[in-house]
């Protein structure tokens, strides 16, 4: 099922993300309101807040430390396992503690704590740790939905992944994440579920793209207009993006299992912060995935004005179940 973006602002409350519901007891800006009165369908998770008077927060005296990784912007991520739970310590928004029970977090949070900065690192951090000790995979991503099930856009930050999807969304098709796309590997094949976040661009790209005219919300970009995909939905396939020539036509290879499973792996949305010690599950993973769902390397013309040819030719492809219908407004 699919249904229209929210315009919720992150109110206090509620939000739905990931196919959950996060009750929460601060404002998480741009994220979704969930729905009044069905809990009893939606995995329930918490959100406290507990003020601390320094800044940088660390990790407790009694965690014991683990992976770490650091972003482009100069923001550190360190995991460290304590007794009561697991701890992400982020730099600029403090430390979350992931309590035993997968449904308890604890934010230890700064003074002047950024709000937005909060809501980007609950969905691009804490959620998806969670998501990967509850046995997913989280890919570093954009996805939509086609009426045969979920593709996948996989690349490094800043090389198109979230600009095709956008054309996708024009295309007819709706938005399964950005940012973050959950795998989880079941006896009929790959399920996905959806991040339920709206897709958003940069101004420029915004405008080029997909007609986006708003101002830049809290997140910084400018939300694409689109339908969200709203349930669980099967893998159809992964491409892994490469850039081609602006004249270059539109074309893949698929991948061994092998090469696939290591695509998974490096494209992996926390797979640094998880260390050395898990590798191997995470390796494992990786393969499982590779084997139950198609991985292709997929060249991509460098030029804004051939995604219309990207994504007819993606709808060649899986002709007769590709990309449906118009495009949604």
């Amino acid at each position: 099922m699919t249904g229209p973006a929210s315009d919720a602002r992150g109110a206090p409350g509620r939000v739905r993300v990931f196919g959950g519901i996060l009750v929460a007891d601060r404002a998480l800006p741009g994220l979704p309101i969930a729905p009044q009165g069905r809990d009893g369908q939606f995995r329930l998770r918490t959100l406290s807040t507990t003020a601390v008077a320094t800044s940088p927060v660390g990790h407790s005296s009694a965690a014991v430390p683990g992976g770490r990784l650091a972003w482009p912007n100069g923001v550190t991520v360190s995991l460290a396992s304590a007794p009561d739970g697991d701890e992400i310590a982020i730099s600029d928004t403090g430390r979350f503690t992931l309590q035993p029970d997968g449904e308890t977090i604890i934010h230890h949070a700064p003074p002047g704590c950024d709000a937005a900065a909060v809501a980007l690192d609950i969905i691009g951090v804490v959620l998806p740790f969670l998501l990967h000790r509850e046995g997913a995979w989280c890919v570093h991503a954009s996805a939509v939905l086609t009426a045969s099930g979920v593709i996948a856009f996989v690349a490094p930050r800043g090389t198109g992944k979230s600009t095709l999807a956008a054309a996708c969304l024009q295309a007819g098709c709706a938005l399964v994440a950005d940012d973050v796309v959950v795998l989880r590997n079941a006896a009929d094949g790959v399920h996905v579920t959806p991040a339920g976040v709206p897709l958003r661009l940069h101004e420029r790209t915004a405008r080029q793209v997909a007609g986006g005219t708003g101002a830049p919300d809290e997140w910084g970009k400018v939300r694409i207009p689109g339908a969200l995909a709203t349930d669980d939905a099967p893998l159809a396939a992964v491409y892994v993006l490469s850039a081609a020539a602006p004249d270059a036509a539109v074309a893949r290879v698929p991948r061994p299992t092998r090469a696939a499973a290591l695509a998974l792996l490096a494209n992996g949305k926390i797979t640094e912060l998880l260390g050395a010690t898990a590798a191997g599950e995470a390796l494992s993973r990786c393969v499982a995935l590779a084997h139950a769902a198609p991985v292709f390397d997929l060249a991509v013309p460098r030029d804004l004005a051939r995604l219309g040819d990207v994504t007819a030719t993606l709808r060649h492809w899986h002709a007769g179940h590709g990309l449906p219908g118009p495009p949604v407004t």
